[in-house]
């Protein structure tokens, strides 16, 4: 499905009501697709169009020639054509519903605008055109908001990452790995222009490979077909403005002060204006980067030259020699988790975290090899979990470092790391115990014997006597108990007992070492306790710090919180979206216990399945399956749990049903009672069984899942056509903020009730619709504009909806309901207009059985 097809059915309905729209958008954003696709949609319902392009430079009236080639058809050579074109345009728009079509309006020549305002006031047609995005807009510049009457403005915003991997499957015409769509949104900044130049040049040097039916990214994206892609954008301004971009690029994010002393403020006002720079937080305050993320691999693989020699040197004159040494690359900070990090933040973010971590490679590794001391060992050891490490350097920090001299907690903390690397190598359970134990007495028996609990229990099982001893050395003091603590939490979160595992939070110091180690395990234990809310706050506030730390095993952590918190809202999109972060960067989470790498690539997995993206599911899964010794433990890590998910695309639902509730079986056996709770509820999705879900409520109220008890009190009202237990069911999951459930079991209750003539308490749900869809708290937006349209359509729509969604045509849909097919096509087109739907498909999503 086309990236921006919720615009195009906005401009739609606008034009339908008779309102101008103004696009904006930055260079290569898209605004030339977006109008054919919007002319393809106005012209297949019936409304006459004339397309017009602004070229910049041209002779008078140049826009209307092109247009229109053939008017007037019996013209005489000497007659006036700006007399005659008026004419003959404003005849073509008045012989029924029309609209003027207009690319690059601001570079139409004067005498075209001139035309194109006579033509609106006098016809009132509708206009929709697009313009360059920019902050210094002269006060003569031809904008459409100055012209039509009524008009709104839409501003085209940079592409998500799903969309973005969406449009380079249909570019290079198969499956593309998580890994490729992430590295292309991060160097296009999400402008679609600039994603399918990098696609088609990687796909014409082999700087891509394909394995079976995906893409996979090579070492480097970057190629010299590339050069023309940037240079159309960089020579669309003055060389001021370019050396701006190169001296920006080569000092790497600056703050505001700073960028404002080097290029200065009025500068800098008009980089921003224009989409070249942005604007994020990041440690002390506002930093500057540059925009699209492209720019610096343009700046970067340019021959040395004496220009860009003068510009180092202007660069130290006015920031000191710290500065433009080397060329640097921009990271990006977002805001909330809550608002799920903002998407056109994501490329920037992920190469700031990149940028970084090559960087702090090379430093622990500088830092170590002239000094092989404990500090720095854990430094470049530490780092080296969170990404792919070079070749043959762990081996020889582990080998080399000199131990003998180390403070006790420093040894332990580097046999904990040293331990982490055999796990994720997938050595024996001996090698990895006697790595933790060591050849010397630390004065800490107790915490190596908590952390080999707790290697085992994330591994293997969780067992009653494993709870009983990791209790007594939570009792302990110090950094024994504190060890203790930390993998009780996960251990009674995981175990199902997720009250008992926040009640510990409060015995642990919130100083020091451990808050780091504890932060995500909270957001677990809120997980699992059924708050996802709660859960997403969370995240939420810990992202903040992770992100200004550049901590990329955190960033990991409390992307999977976030997403585990929306999967349980059923918000599928969102949680795609929270996990945009660790797809798009090469983030890893190794040197934490109960790491969740494999588990967040299989969450975001499931995600893609339950909104549709087929596509994405097995390159997630292979991206999960290479994370090597993760933990089995945490909410599906389980290695079992991709087969099962595979099953919902191959199988049918009992079989996808049966093999969820053989891993639960499995994972219950381990102790794993959450993870088991979660395959079980995955499995009643698919083929509910009302005993079933009633012996699954009494476990999980034991344990304690809250949002969970209202999503099985809600099924088992639906399947037993419970209005009312549908009605308390809905209100429990609107109180846990799961409003997208909320709303669709509300709907269902609603409908019960006017099927059983009640129409008085169905309008009364039908109210508490209302409120929830204008409340602070709404659901999302696709929830929202499929709400209003199921209560929006009439009887008859909605059975050529549901023969729609059958695949019938429109001659068998007349045959069937005993229509003409004008009627149906009459009805197709109100069922649009209400839905804003453009295709069969689009309109086959609002059937009564989906």
């Amino acid at each position: 499905m086309y990236a921006r097809n919720t615009e195009v059915q906005r401009i739609v309905r606008y034009v339908i009501d008779g309102t101008s729209v103004s696009v904006i958008g930055q260079h290569w954003s898209g605004r030339t697709e977006l109008l054919r696709r919007v002319g393809e949609a106005l012209r297949g319902i019936g409304l006459a169009l004339v397309q017009l392009r602004g070229i910049e430079h041209a002779r008078p009236l140049e826009a209307f020639k092109v247009a229109l080639p053939n008017l007037p058809a019996n013209r005489r050579p000497d007659a006036d054509l700006s007399a005659e074109l008026p004419r003959a345009v404003t005849e073509l728009l008045s012989e029924g519903p029309a609209v003027v079509l207009v690319d690059d309006i601001d570079l139409l020549d004067e005498a075209s605008w001139v035309l194109l305002e006579q033509i609106h006031k006098a016809t009132g047609v509708p206009i929709v055109a697009t313009a360059e995005s920019r902050g210094d807009i002269d006060p003569d510049e031809r904008l459409l908001i100055r012209m039509a009457q009524p008009v709104v403005k839409l501003t085209l915003d940079e592409l998500r990452l799903d969309a973005i991997h969406d449009l380079l499957e249909e570019r290079l015409g198969d499956q593309v790995a998580p890994s490729l769509s992430g590295r292309v949104h991060m160097k296009s900044g999400g402008l679609p222009g600039y994603a399918i130049a990098f696609a088609d040049s990687a796909k014409r040097r082999a700087k891509i490979r394909k394995q079976g039916s995906v893409w996979h990214d090579g070492a480097d994206l970057w190629s010299e077909e590339l050069e023309g892609a940037f240079e159309s954008l960089l020579y669309r301004y003055p060389e001021e403005i370019r050396e701006a971009l190169e001296m920006l690029v080569a000092t790497g994010p600056l703050a505001v002060d700073q960028a404002t002393t080097l290029v200065g403020q009025e500068e800098l006002e008009r980089l921003e204006g224009r989409g070249l720079v942005r604007l994020f937080s990041a440690g002390s305050g506002p930093r500057i980067t540059v925009n699209p993320p492209g720019i610096s691999d343009y700046f970067r693989h340019r021959a040395p030259s004496v220009r860009g020699i003068r510009l180092r040197q202007q660069i130290e004159e006015v920031l000191g020699p710290e500065f433009g040494i080397g060329i640097a690359e921009q990271p990006q900070v977002p805001r909330q988790f809550a608002d799920v990090i903002p998407q056109p933040d994501i490329p920037l973010l992920a190469r700031a975290f990149r940028d970084a971590f090559d960087a702090d490679l090379g430093r622990t590794w500088s830092n170590w090899s002239e000094s092989p001391s404990p500090g720095n060992g854990i430094a470049a050891l530490e780092l080296r979990l969170t990404g792919d490490a070079p070749a043959g350097q762990i081996e020889a920090i582990v080998a080399e470092t000199e131990l003998d001299a180390a403070a006790p907690l420093e040894a332990l903390y580097f046999r904990y790391l040293h331990a982490r690397w055999l796990v994720t190598q997938q050595q024996p359970r001996e090698a990895v115990e006697a790595t933790l134990a060591g050849t010397g007495d630390l004065g800490y028996p107790a915490a190596i014997e908590a952390l080999t609990i707790g290697f085992h229990a994330e591994q293997t099982e969780i067992t009653a006597p494993m709870l009983e001893r990791i209790e007594e050395i939570a009792g302990l003091p110090g950094v024994e108990g504190d060890v203790g603590g930390l993998i009780l939490i996960a251990m009674h979160a995981l175990g199902g007992r997720p009250a008992t595992a926040l009640e510990q939070f409060a015995k642990l110091p919130n100083t020091g070492w451990v808050p780091r180690f504890a932060a995500p395990l909270r957001g677990l234990a809120l997980v699992t306790a059924g708050r996802p809310q709660e859960a997403l706050e969370w995240a939420s506030s810990q992202l903040t710090v992770a992100r200004e730390r550049f901590d990329r095993s955190a960033i990991v952590a409390q992307a999977y919180v976030a997403v585990m918190a929306l999967l349980t809202m059923s918000r599928y999109a969102d949680a795609t979206a929270a996990g945009s972060i660790a797809a798009s960067g090469q983030f890893q989470a190794a040197n934490l216990l109960f790491g969740p790498d494999r588990a967040l690539m299989n969450a975001l997995a499931i995600a893609a399945r339950r909104s549709g993206r087929i596509s994405s599911v097995g390159t997630l899964i292979e991206r999960g399956a290479s994370y090597a010794g993760r933990s089995e433990a945490v909410p599906m890590g389980a290695i079992g749990f991709p087969a099962a998910l595979v099953t919902e695309i191959d199988g049918t639902p009992e079989e996808t049903s049966a093999s969820y509730r053989a891993l639960a079986g499995a994972l219950r056996e381990r102790g794993y009672e959450f993870s088991a709770a979660g395959s079980t509820m995955l499995a009643m999705l698919l083929d509910f069984n009302v005993d079933e879900a009633i012996a699954e409520r009494a476990r999980l109220e034991y344990l304690g899942g809250t949002v969970f008890l209202a999503y099985l009190d809600a099924r088992i009202a639906h399947h037993t056509r419970d209005a009312a237990g549908l009605v308390e069911a809905a209100r429990w999951l609107r109180r846990e903020h799961a409003n997208d459930s909320a709303l669709k079991y509300f709907l269902a209750a609603a409908r019960l009730y006017r099927e059983a003539g009640e129409e008085d308490r169905s309008a009364e749900v039908r109210e508490e619709v209302a409120a929830l869809m204008t409340s602070e708290d709404p659901a999302t937006e696709i929830a929202l504009t499929q709400v209003e349209s199921s209560l929006g359509f009439t009887q008859r729509e909605r059975e050529i909806i549901d023969l729609v969604a059958e695949g019938m045509n429109n001659p068998g849909i007349a045959a069937a309901l005993s229509l003409s097919v004008r009627t149906v096509e009459t009805h197709l087109r109100n069922i649009r207009r209400k839905s804003g739907a453009l295709e069969r498909e689009e309109i086959g999503e609002y059937a009564t059985h989906r």
